[in-house]
């Protein structure tokens, strides 16, 4: 019974493409009455991260105006909170804001205090891919991960005691290098292939590969352990339901070959809301899928 784990957004599964957190970057930027800043109007600033998002900031002389701009094509959930001396700002701090992808806006507005006098601002920001406010599509029924006529057996199912403790994920045990295929179609989002070991070492437990896709309601299916250079999407790709998206592995905190699969959503915390969802079988309809069961496709 392989089983595995795929930390939440300061742990399982983290990459240093999904790391979910940029903690504490302060983008200090300071002015003087006497120093061109000041003026009417400057050009903004703009600050970008991980080719993620950009902090982008309009100097207008008595204040400064703060914007967002996310440069994927899916959503994301960021805390703003902004260190400042001799400013003050238009909305409570910190603020907690999802922002879609591929989008522009103003967050809020920085008021200089005493415009005699020096002010400066330095933001502190954290972020994770996802939506907080995204609500799962009721009544919705996955498509079981792997091929047609294909049947694996549950190893660890929802709340298991290995590595399941509160979280609503499924283990399937398969053999190495299986097609795994699309439990519901969307947005690709991050892919990582180039882990190669697998063992059952804490090590491990940034050290898997993985296939993350957004759904269209905004939940986001995690597909994990997957077979070094085994993936077969990359980040924009859509894909459909069914569709091959990688080979199944034996990567990260593993205690044997397969398949570790999850849909989460983001949460104002910045964690991982894990959901618990049902499969479509052939013999029992839409059902959630139980530990020790066999199920075929």
């Amino acid at each position: 019974m392989p089983f595995g784990t795929a930390m939440g957004s300061f742990g399982q599964i983290r990459t240093q493409a999904m790391l979910l957190t940029l903690s504490f970057i302060s983008l200090l930027l300071s002015s003087s009455a006497d120093l061109p800043s000041n003026d009417p109007y400057v050009s903004p600033d703009v600050d970008c991260y991980e080719e993620t998002f950009c902090i982008e900031t309009e100097d207008l002389g008595n204040r400064v105006e703060v914007f967002v701009r996310s440069l994927v094509p899916w959503d994301i959930t960021m805390i703003l909170d902004i260190d400042m001396s001799n400013m003050r700002p238009d909305i409570d701090l910190p603020l907690t804001k999802s922002f879609k992808g591929e989008s522009r806006n103003q967050v809020l507005t920085l008021a200089v205090n005493e415009a005699a006098d020096s002010w400066s601002f330095a933001f502190d920001l954290k972020w994770i891919l996802g939506d907080f406010k995204a609500d799962h599509e009721r009544g919705f029924s996955y498509q079981l991960p792997y091929s047609r006529g294909e049947e694996y057996v549950v190893g660890q199912g929802y709340l298991g005691n290995a590595t399941h403790q509160g979280k609503y994920a499924i283990d399937w045990d398969m053999p190495e290098g299986t097609p795994i295929r699309a439990a519901r179609g969307g947005l690709v989002m991050e892919v990582q292939e180039k882990f190669r070991e697998g063992r059952p070492d804490p090590a491990l437990k940034s050290a898997a590969n993985y296939v993350k896709i957004r759904h269209d309601d905004g939940t986001i299916g995690n597909y994990v352990h997957l077979k070094h250079k085994g993936v077969k999407v990359k980040p924009g790709d859509r894909v459909k339901t069914g569709a091959i998206i990688a080979r199944s592995g034996n990567t990260g905190f593993s205690t044997g070959p397969h398949l570790h699969f999850e849909v989460y959503a983001a949460t104002r915390e910045l964690s991982r809301r894990t959901i618990p969802v049902e499969f479509k079988t052939p013999d029992r309809g839409s059902v959630q899928l139980k530990q020790g069961r066999f199920y075929k496709r």
